[in-house]
């Protein structure tokens, strides 16, 4: 049975924001963005210059897509009318230097870590957007805002009830926002939308030798593996010089001095029985040498 509107309710148009969005303006084109990935997707990259962009369905977190998830009611319609939305996306981040991002993608060494800058990712989807017009649509590039849950929970109440127009622009918007327990991963994240059959990914035609700026390789590795992996990244084609190992682990020392012939002294305090209080007393010694 159809629900009818009740029309007094004050029906949203536009969703409000959960977050300011600030990728796409002039001064993000300079921003430098990381992804820590298998080798194997990388050398794959390499040979068949294609950027694979999954379903978010794929992706773990029960939180992603939230907003297909919650419990929605249909007003004056029913759910077999409204045109399914396909996303796919893919995650890079700001944070250049990460222990926990480097345990998580490569357990075993074998991952790396490439490097680009905001306008060369962004031109290589919308070069590819352009011969795909007819469904995909544009590329969105932004931050990934973290919240506590119960806050996630009260934009979406805030903007119920909304028209068709205003939940997609709240599904788009939720797949920006994720739980304060990811904070860690400064995510930078990739979506393209179709209304299009649905697929496990999609693939981007690119050129992984122009957007790819820098290829980092675990700094756990032997440097037998660190020159095992070069090599093959330098037969696809890669650069040598734009091949680098992380230093994350290694330890620069600095050089401290001591003076053997300055005499030491320090403060000791103790407990006096017959005076019932605590005492201080300056105790002096030579340093031995």
């Amino acid at each position: 049975m159809e629900v009818k509107d009740n029309p007094n309710q004050n029906i949203n148009h536009h969703i409000r924001p959960f977050r300011d969005r600030k990728l796409g303006q002039i001064e993000s084109f300079n921003l430098v963005m990381y992804k820590y990935i298998q080798l194997e997707f990388v050398l794959k990259m390499l040979e068949t210059k294609v950027l694979r962009l999954d379903n978010i369905k794929k992706w773990e977190d029960v939180y992603e897509n939230f907003v297909d998830k919650e419990d929605i009611n249909l007003l004056n319609s029913s759910r077999e009318k409204m045109i399914p939305t396909v996303y796919y996306g893919q995650s890079w981040t700001i944070r250049e230097e990460s222990d926990a991002m480097w345990r998580i993608y490569s357990n075993t060494g074998s991952a790396v870590r490439v490097k680009t800058v905001y306008p060369l990712l962004y031109c290589a989807l919308a070069d590819w957007n352009k011969k795909h017009k007819d469904d995909i649509i544009w590329p969105t590039i932004d931050y990934v805002n973290y919240a506590d849950e119960d806050e996630i929970n009260r934009w979406l109440q805030s903007n119920s009830p909304m028209n068709y127009w205003a939940f997609g622009e709240l599904q788009r918007e939720g797949l920006f926002v994720k739980r304060r327990e990811f904070e860690h991963e400064k995510e930078v994240r990739v979506i393209m939308q179709t209304h299009k059959e649905e697929k496990d990914y999609i693939e981007i035609d690119f050129d992984p030798y122009k957007v790819f700026r820098e290829i980092v390789i675990d700094p756990r590795v032997s440097e037998d593996e660190f020159t095992r992996q070069r090599d093959n990244l330098i037969a696809r084609g890669f650069d040598g010089n734009k091949i680098k190992k992380s230093t994350l682990y290694d330890f620069k020392r600095v050089r401290l001095e001591i003076d053997m012939s300055e005499p030491c002294d320090f403060e000791i305090e103790y407990y006096s029985k017959k005076e019932d209080k605590v005492k201080k007393e300056t105790v002096y010694m030579n340093a031995p040498r």
